[in-house]
């Protein structure tokens, strides 16, 4: 008997049809655009990209949705792109994924070889999104596009690496002579043949130290005395220099700032670059013991919960910030300082307690618990604040207009230039320069005007929060990570402190205008100003809208 065959078919697997000829019913595609550097022009143009592949999508129906690259990126590494990878990210993770990728050529793309092989083999078979190279119109939805887009590829490899085979010869040669090779970094100006700043374009290479490394020569010095890196900042902004705290610590750790230069090119020599060194080597190695710890067991100046006092607490003899360290072998805990040796103070109180002999975290909590104003003062007290925070809102008031009107004007000075971009008015790379200038001048002015809002209905609460602050002082110290004892620390002492060592007391010439009016009030008793294990150096300044924020209430 013959077995009917046809009813098994039902079990047969149906063939994908994503990868034939057939048109695709996802017209909508994602284009990238690159450049190596803002001199290349031609096919290889930014614009022109993005001219032929307008051109390519209307004439296959295409709807470019999103554009990315659009800057100049070297294909050689697909790791260090960062428009590339959030290109390939974005396809990973949309949702509304598009049929392809336009790329005008496959060079544009990546130079890496194997490695974009490997990128353009999980596009198609994980994501199911294709590359279409547009000079050639070749596209990977088939096996043949695969294998040709495979190919050009690897071409791009090659000839990235006989590029290389000529240009190394003149690189190394470059770096050899003490010259830099790319950009200079914060704090040099580069002039020289190939800078993208035409003014300072010159025949020869020069680099020289700008307004701003001056500056930042002075972190450096801050840096080596043990102050921390968001005292640098601060300070730094005070003269008008704005830096990420990134940015700052990438700078402690590259030897280009003492003029030395550095290049795998030289295969591991060093030698001296032809620029000035913004920091000397006894600097920038006493800040490399800083970030890193010395070799002599010691710990040094790291943010640590069992030294919160560092960078508040100056040396009685020369007057530079104590650094701290840890004695590994002891396991204790010091404030020192790195210039007069025997300046030194245990953090804790020694488990043996001696007659006074406590240590420095525990005498400054005591400090705090002092400044607990009595129940007959309260009445006045509260009143003097009231006035101050009174004060405070008026002034507010005044700096908003001002910041406000700031505002407004770099607000519409940016709508000017968008639109003059917009009617081809300037040109792409003016815009971009005037841009990012006018953005950073509104970042600038938002940072440093945030202004706290007091309304004169929310200061009766507002003073009872300040009272209730200052009165718990040492408690909200004790409870406090590291970052808000220091926040408590600065508000109360913004000159830092003083202490004498050996007599185990603290000096200071300024201290928060609030806390002022509390040592006031408690030096009315003969009692009170005993209790004081704090000696004043001369007349305390009031700080006058600096002093406890709506801000500082939750710390």
């Amino acid at each position: 008997m013959m077995k009917d065959l046809s009813k098994y078919r039902q079990f047969e697997r149906k063939k994908s049809n994503s990868k034939t000829n057939e048109k695709p019913s996802n017209k909508n595609v994602w284009l990238y655009t690159r450049v190596s550097s803002s001199a290349q022009k031609d096919n290889y143009s930014l614009e022109y990209q993005n001219d032929e592949a307008n051109k390519y999508a209307e004439k296959h129906g295409y709807i470019i949705t999103q554009r990315f690259g659009n800057k100049n990126e070297s294909a050689s590494s697909d790791i260090s792109r960062k428009e590339f990878n959030e290109l390939i990210n974005r396809v990973r993770s949309s949702k509304d994924k598009p049929f392809a990728i336009m790329v005008y050529a496959m060079n544009r793309f990546s130079r890496t070889g194997g490695s974009a092989i490997s990128i353009a083999n999980e596009l198609v078979q994980k994501t199911g999104v294709f590359l279409i190279e547009i000079t050639s119109g070749i596209d990977s939805s088939t096996s043949f596009g695969q294998n040709q887009i495979y190919r050009k590829l690897i071409e791009a490899k090659e000839q990235n690496d006989e590029r290389l085979k000529h240009t190394l010869p003149g690189m190394k040669k470059h770096v050899q002579s003490g010259k830099c090779l790319g950009a200079a970094p914060k704090g040099y100006d580069m002039y020289g043949p190939r800078v993208k700043d035409f003014t300072k374009r010159a025949v020869e290479q020069k680099i020289i130290l700008n307004d701003e490394g001056k500056k930042l020569r002075l972190a450096w010095q801050w840096k080596s005395e043990g102050m921390m890196d968001y005292e640098i900042i601060e300070k730094l902004r005070s003269l008008g220099l704005i830096i990420r705290k990134q940015t700052l610590s990438a700078m402690w750790r590259r030897p280009f700032y003492t003029g030395l230069q550095m290049n795998s090119l030289l295969e591991g020599k060093y030698i001296e670059g032809n620029w000035e060194p913004m920091v000397t080597e006894d600097v920038f190695w006493k800040v490399q013991s800083i970030i890193s710890g010395n070799n002599q067991g010691y710990e040094i100046a790291k943010e640590v919960d069992d030294r919160p006092l560092i960078g508040l607490l100056f040396c009685p003899k020369c007057g530079k910030k104590l650094t701290g360290y840890m004695n590994n072998k002891r396991k204790l805990h010091y404030y020192k300082c790195q210039t007069c040796k025997d300046v030194s103070i245990n953090a804790h109180t020694p488990i043996k307690k001696y007659p006074n002999h406590f240590g420095a975290n525990d005498l400054f909590v005591q400090l705090l618990s002092l400044y607990h104003i009595k129940p007959e003062f309260e009445n006045i007290f509260k009143l003097q604040v009231n006035k101050m925070l009174t004060n405070f809102t008026d002034s507010t008031k005044s700096e908003e207009t001002l910041y406000k009107k700031q505002l407004t004007e770099l607000t519409k000075n940016r709508e000017n230039l968008d639109e003059r971009y917009g009617y081809g008015q300037i040109e792409k790379d003016l815009y971009e320069k005037l841009k990012t200038k006018n953005e950073d001048a509104i970042r600038n002015l938002e940072t440093k005007y945030k202004i706290p809002e007091i309304e004169v209905s929310n200061i009766e609460i507002s003073l009872n929060k300040t009272f209730e602050f200052t009165q718990n002082i040492n408690k909200y110290w004790i409870s406090s990570n590291v970052g808000n004892k220091r926040r408590i620390q600065n508000l109360l002492f913004p000159s830092g402190l003083i202490i004498d060592t050996e007599n185990r007391q603290y000096l200071t010439s300024k201290i928060n205008a609030l806390f002022e009016l509390k040592q006031e009030f408690m030096s009315l008793t003969e009692d009170e100003k005993k209790r004081l294990p704090i000696k004043i150096d001369g007349e305390s300044d009031l700080v006058a809208g600096t002093g406890l924020e709506p801000a500082t209430f939750g710390l």
